[in-house]
C-alpha cells in the first residue's frame, strides 16, 4: 500500500513506522524537530509493541517530495481543531481510489473530512492505544486498551476494502478490526471521554478518584445522560442502548482497570497546548443545540478547560 499520515506526532508515526516496516510505502508529514530527526536517523518505537528502528520512511514538514505520487490511504492523524486545515493539504493528493481516515478522537472529524472529500472516500477509527514522543525521532507505545476498529459510515464507501485494509493494518502490528458500528464505537469512546477527561484535567487527578466520590460521580453521571440524550437525538445507535446501563459499565468496568492513569487532556495543559474539548464535550452541547436539548454539565465542563486554557495563556486559535 502507498499511505500518508498528515499530523505524524505519536500515533501517527507509530503506524506509519510498523506500515513501513512491513513493507508499505509510507511518507510521514508532520512537524521538526520530530519530522527531521526521522528523515535523518530513522523512527525509533519502543514500548509495549517491542523496539524497532524504521528507515524506509519519508518524512517532510510540507508539500515538498509529493511529486507525483498518488495514495492508497491518507490517514488525518492530526489533533481535531487542525482537521479542516490538514484536509485542504491533502485535497490536491486525494484521487479516485484514495481513502482518507479519521484516525483522530472526538466527533466531528470525519463530517469535516467528507465536505471536501465525500463520503465515498471517507472511513473512521476509533484509536484506543496510547503513544508519546519521548524525544525527536523516538516514539513510545504506551497502553492498548482494544484493536484499534475501522469502519465506513456511508453505503457509498467502499467496505470490503476497508475491510482489506484493517486486516493489512493488523498483519503489520498495529492491532486492528473492521466494524460495521463504526460510529456506535466512536461515541462509547466519546463517552468515557467526555466523563473523565475535563475533570481529570481540572481536578490533577486519575480515573479511580474520580469514582470515588459523589461530587464527581454525579458530575459524570448527569455528562453521561446529555450525551445519551443527544445520541438518541442524532439517530446513533448507542451500545449500551440506555445511560444507567453504560454508567454501571463505566464505575464497575472501565474505570477500574485504568484507575491509575490521567486523562491526556491533563498533560496538554501541563504542557502549555490547545486541548479538544470542542471535539469531546463541546460537540456534545453543539450537537444538542440543533435539537433543543440543554446539556449543561458538558457545557459547564467545556467553558471550565476554556478557562483553564485562557489562564496558562493557551491560544486557542
Amino acid at each position: 500500500m502507498k499511505v500518508l499520515v498528515m499530523g505524524a506526532g505519536a500515533i501517527g508515526s507509530v503506524v506509519g513506522g510498523f506500515m513501513a516496516k512491513a513493507g508499505h510505502e509510507v511518507m510521514l508529514v508532520g512537524r521538526d524537530p520530530h519530522i527531521e530527526a526521522i528523515a535523518r536517523h530513522g523512527l525509533h518505537i519502543s514500548g509495549i509493541w517491542g523496539d524497532h528502528v524504521v528507515s524506509d520512511l519519508h518524512a517532510g514538514t510540507g508539500s515538498r517530495g509529493f511529486g507525483q505520487r498518488s495514495f492508497d490511504l491518507i490517514l488525518i492523524t492530526v489533533k481535531s481543531y487542525d482537521t479542516l486545515d490538514a484536509t485542504r493539504f491533502i485535497y490536491p493528493l486525494v484521487e479516485a481510489q484514495t481513502l482518507v481516515c479519521a484516525y483522530q478522537n472526538g466527533l466531528g472529524n470525519a463530517e469535516t473530512i467528507a465536505r471536501l472529500v465525500g463520503w465515498e472516500r471517507t472511513i473512521g477509527a476509533r484509536v484506543i492505544f496510547g503513544a508519546r514522543i519521548t524525544a525527536p525521532g523516538h516514539v513510545e507505545v504506551t497502553v492498548i486498551a482494544n484493536p484499534t476498529a475501522l469502519g465506513v459510515y456511508h453505503l457509498s464507501a467502499p467496505a470490503s476494502r476497508v475491510r482489506a485494509i484493517a486486516e493489512t493494518m493488523n498483519e503489520a502490528g498495529i492491532p486492528t478490526v473492521f466494524t460495521e458500528k463504526i460510529a456506535t464505537l466512536l461515541w462509547a469512546k466519546v463517552a468515557y471521554n467526555c466523563a473523565l477527561n475535563p475533570l481529570s484535567a481540572l481536578l490533577d487527578v486519575p480515573y479511580g478518584v474520580l469514582a470515588e466520590t459523589d461530587y464527581t460521580r454525579s458530575i459524570m453521571e448527569e455528562v453521561i445522560d446529555e450525551l445519551y440524550r443527544v445520541g438518541h437525538a442524532v439517530n446513533v445507535d448507542l451500545e449500551p442502548a440506555a445511560a444507567d446501563d453504560y454508567k454501571r459499565l463505566l464505575f464497575d468496568e472501565l474505570i477500574p482497570p485504568t484507575a491509575t492513569h490521567y486523562a491526556s487532556m491533563r498533560e496538554d495543559l501541563l504542557l502549555r497546548r490547545r486541548t479538544e474539548i470542542e471535539a469531546i464535550n463541546g460537540a456534545i452541547v453543539r450537537n444538542g443545540a440543533r435539537h433543543g436539548i440543554v446539556c449543561p454539565a458538558n457545557a459547564f465542563l467545556t467553558r471550565m478547560i476554556h478557562a483553564r486554557e485562557h489562564a496558562l495563556g493557551i491560544p486557542l486559535e
